[in-house]
């Protein structure tokens, strides 16, 4: 009988004692439905995933300028968020997708945050909180199982601010009120609350506890002695709370009782004070004697949390939120960059994505993002870009800095940023999903591996139709920008082979975007011998003999590019440079012996003598 009550009691201990063990189960945010197999392969739906480019169409688009302003929009204290944000950032931006789905859930949760201040600011400090249970290293280095107890006081801090949250209308926003609402319903995080509430916070243990096991290192001065002191008063009377209230009477588990915790640390804690206050020791021995005592009191702080992190982790889940604080801060970036554009006067809308077999682009009213963003919107022009199967290729003529290359970085930016999820600066916008985007810029001779200009394209235009295994392959449904192509060559060559390339685009189907100054490939859209090509000018206006660009962009329309106004604005003429020359022999900068000027006079001469 007595061997059985033994074992009932042993029983009865190890029940109770599994009730102070880890939670193992991790509550997660919820996960997007998948999509059901047999809506996969409908048409234009079988490969959604990543929109592929090639590496220069970054750089090329300016799209990092958006980004830039997308991260610097949203304040982060912690270093670890900053640079996991912006790799995030990053990695985003730099691979947009063309999953409607996930592309309206981001516009969604974008736009009720650039919509709804005072919810943007409640998600900030979601972000802000989240940020501190992932990225929070105070008493990383203290003593052994502060750090721990800090991380559950952050934990009940994120969930704290969920609860603050108002309830929004999005999908992805929505997750985390949900993720928020099931620690509310958890009884075990709700006594952890309590403790966090009652005792951690306002006797500010973190600290004290901190503060303590370093003021042992030097205590020779009072006033060390006397906070050290002080510490320990509160962390007595946590205890005492602890082990005597009823609210908490349960929260640790009787260990503490059965070995007297608070009776030995009223003990030792008297023992130490006596010692620090007793006025007998020199500096130097009290010194010494702190060091050799540090062991023994962070023994003991260390058992003490150990029993307080045993209640509290018996009782909470793990967190589980993978991307959820990266992700936050693209949706809170993206919204306050929106929000400023719509307050200097700029509509922002989502764009519709429609079927990508459709190839079509109707946007109108559409401004050059990056510009907005680093000039404000009162000095960029708004342009129309439409486009459909039947008109899908376009060279753009003008003159330079009459907004050619600006305008199809415009266009690549809306892609890009549709793709993203983002709304776009248009008054309505309405485009196809894409599978890839392609950029061919100016670039300068790559010396170091031999190859000039002209030969640096034309590997470019051969990696987008034959591209290598693993690199993205240039398709009906892809879209491709051209920035004066071929202009490393003569110009017969430089018109023969950029109608090749456009033939070839035309005929697959591509999207393609064209600026250049050879008029002969304008005459040939003109003259309908492109299919699917349309010619698009950069307008200038004549005006007192000269040309104003009005920086907007016309369709059905070829411009000159004015190359001769230009020159002889900037005094590129024989007449100019020759009177700036002989100017500057008059003045004596150099002898006039030492130029051809004299030798030029009597040819002149001469040619006058035989004419007459």
């Amino acid at each position: 009988m007595k061997m059985f009550e033994m074992r009932r009691t042993a029983q009865r201990l190890l029940d109770y004692l599994q009730g102070f063990r880890t939670r193992e189960d991790a509550y997660a945010l919820a996960e997007r439905e998948e999509k059901r197999p047999e809506d996969r392969g409908k048409a234009g739906e079988a490969d959604f995933g990543k929109v592929l480019s090639n590496r220069d169409a970054f750089k090329d688009l300016n799209i990092g300028c958006i980004m830039d302003r997308v991260f610097e929009a949203v304040p982060r204290g912690l270093e670890k968020s900053k640079m996991n944000d912006r790799q995030f950032l990053e990695n985003l931006f730099r691979y947009p997708v063309n999953d409607p789905g996930e592309i309206a859930e981001r516009q969604e949760a974008i736009a009720e945050l650039q919509g709804n201040e005072d919810l943007w600011t409640q998600v900030l400090a979601v972000k802000t909180s989240l940020d501190d249970c992932l990225y929070d290293e105070r008493f990383s280095s203290s003593v052994y199982g502060l750090k721990s107890l800090q991380d559950a006081g952050n934990l009940v801090a994120f969930v704290s601010s969920i609860r603050r949250m108002q309830l929004p209308a999005s999908v992805r926003l929505k997750r985390v009120r949900d993720l928020g609402a099931r620690f509310d319903a958890d009884e075990g995080f709700r006594d952890t609350e309590r403790f966090i509430r009652e005792l951690y916070i306002p006797y500010e243990l973190g600290e004290t506890i901190d503060g303590n096991t370093g003021f042992l290192r030097s205590i020779t001065g009072v006033e060390s002695r006397r906070e050290f002191f002080n510490g320990n008063r509160l962390i007595l009377e946590v205890t005492e709370r602890l082990l005597v209230e009823e609210a908490f009477r349960h929260f640790i588990n009787d260990e503490a009782r059965a070995v007297e915790l608070l009776a030995t640390m009223e003990s030792k804690f008297g023992s130490w004070h006596r010692e620090l206050f007793g006025f007998k020791l020199s500096g130097f021995d009290l010194d010494k004697w702190g060091k050799s005592e540090r062991r023994k009191y962070l023994d003991l702080m260390e058992y003490w949390l150990s029993l307080v992190n045993e209640a509290v982790y018996s009782r909470i889940p793990r967190l589980e939120v993978g991307d959820l604080a990266q992700e936050l801060g693209f949706f809170l970036g993206a919204a306050a960059l929106q929000r400023e554009w719509a307050k200097g006067g700029i509509p922002v809308v989502n764009p519709t994505l429609v079927d990508k077999r459709e190839r079509r682009a109707a946007i109108l009213g559409s401004f050059n993002p990056s510009l907005i963003t680093t000039l404000g919107g009162n000095r960029v022009v708004p342009n129309d870009i439409l486009s459909d199967r039947d008109h899908n290729i376009f060279v753009i003529t003008g003159p330079n800095n009459g907004g050619k290359t600006t305008y199809i970085r415009q266009v690549g930016q809306m892609y890009w940023l549709a793709h993203l999820g983002m709304g776009v600066p248009a008054d309505r916008a309405e485009l196809s999903l894409v599978d890839s985007l392609f950029t061919s810029f100016n670039a300068e001779d790559n010396t170091a591996e031999g190859t000039g200009l002209y030969l640096t394209e034309l590997k470019r235009i051969s990696q987008f139709t034959r591209p290598e295994p693993g690199q993205p392959r240039m398709t009906p449904y892809s879209v491709i920008f051209f920035d004066e192509f071929a202009n490393g060559t003569d110009h017969q060559e430089s018109v023969r082979r950029t109608r090749t390339i456009l033939e070839h685009l035309s005929r697959k189907g591509v999207t393609a975007y064209f600026t250049t100054h050879k008029h002969e490939i304008a005459d040939i859209v003109a003259r309908g011998d492109l299919a699917g090509a349309v010619n698009l000018a950069a307008e200038v206006r004549h005006r007192n003999g000269g040309i104003e660009t009005t920086y907007r962009i016309v369709r059905d329309a070829r411009e000159m590019s004015y190359g001769h106004l230009q020159a002889e604005a900037m005094g590129i003429t024989p007449e100019s440079l020759q009177a700036l020359l002989v100017e500057e022999v008059s003045q004596g900068l150099y002898p006039r012996e030492d130029t051809r000027l004299g030798r030029m006079e009597e040819t002149r001469k001469a040619g006058e003598r035989g004419g007459s």
